[in-house]
């Protein structure tokens, strides 16, 4: 088990020092646009992998549906400017009738009908709206956005990397071993005290990079108020919690349904869904605690 894991971190480490920096570009640089599309492209995918795991190879155009609609139905959300909530509600609205009529004339047994159904509008939203949270946030939250996405990954991020150390180091009781045998007790309060100390260290050196900035072309202006220590742990407590339990919500589903991985996206990361589970469920409480506090 050791060696397994030893092999998988080269994969993990490689990935992530060619994806870090070009997602680092698109939060910070890039116009904004161009982190909205990425956000529903994200949300298309994670769609997809969700009801590919439900389904299987039982009814792979019903998994295309799901996923096409979760295209109009993120963007609306991430482009504020062009579409208001009512847009979001009514693409909503749209897509659940769509997916309702569509496999009321495609299913093929009656008694998995509901199944289908109910497997695609919770598809649609866990892995279509939760995670477009997060274009919402870098909206709402204005020049200050790309940092609120940044406390965001960081919430998430050193808290997989904390969790994973600490547990090959010291893990020794298992967390949920029914859902995910390889999380231990250790691991998960590891990764929440990386992930709080990250998050409280980050907040005071945020501000270094406020102002007026170009690069490669592109003019940026950023700014950044340095949070209370209450603020801090109200948005990074519940979000790192909330965080691991995407984890094993994600297993959950996996497990269910016997698959190891929920796509092939990158080589030793798995799927959409497996790099972006945790952020799934933490991205919605931070955009609701930016709503109410700023």
């Amino acid at each position: 088990m050791s060696e397994k894991k030893k092999s998988d971190l080269v994969p993990r480490l490689v990935a992530a020092l060619v994806a870090v920096p070009v997602i680092i570009f698109i939060i910070f640089v890039a116009p904004s646009w161009v982190f909205g599309v990425l956000i529903a492209l994200c949300a298309a995918i994670s769609t997809w992998e969700f009801c590919n795991m439900v389904y299987g190879k039982k009814h792979k155009s019903g998994t295309w549906l799901t996923a096409a609609l979760a295209i109009p139905l993120s963007g609306s959300m991430v482009a504020p400017t062009l579409f208001s909530g009512d847009w979001t509600i009514a693409i909503l609205c749209i897509a659940v009738l769509v997916l309702f009529l569509y496999f009321l004339f495609t299913y093929e047994k009656q008694e998995e009908a509901s199944l289908l159904i109910s497997a695609s509008v919770t598809g649609l939203v866990y892995g279509g709206v939760l995670i477009t949270t997060l274009g919402l946030l870098h909206h709402d939250a204005g020049k200050a956005g790309p940092f609120w996405i940044l406390l965001t990954l960081l919430i998430v991020w050193v808290s997989d990397t904390g969790a994973y150390f600490t547990g090959r180091a010291f893990g020794k009781r298992k967390l949920y071993e029914a859902v995910s045998p390889n999380k231990s007790i250790e691991g998960a309060i590891g990764g929440f005290v990386f992930s709080l100390a990250a998050v409280i260290g980050f907040n005071q050196i945020f501000p270094m990079w406020a102002g007026s900035h170009s690069f490669l072309g592109f003019s940026y202006e950023l700014a950044w108020t340095p949070l209370s220590l209450g603020a801090i742990l109200l948005i990074a407590i519940p979000a790192n919690i909330l965080g691991q339990c995407g984890d094993l919500a994600e297993s959950l589903i996996k497990r269910a349904h016997g698959v190891k991985d929920s796509g092939t996206i990158v080589y030793g990361h798995g799927g959409m869904l497996d790099r972006i589970d945790a952020l799934i469920f933490a991205a919605p409480w931070v955009y609701v605690c930016h709503r109410i506090l700023f």
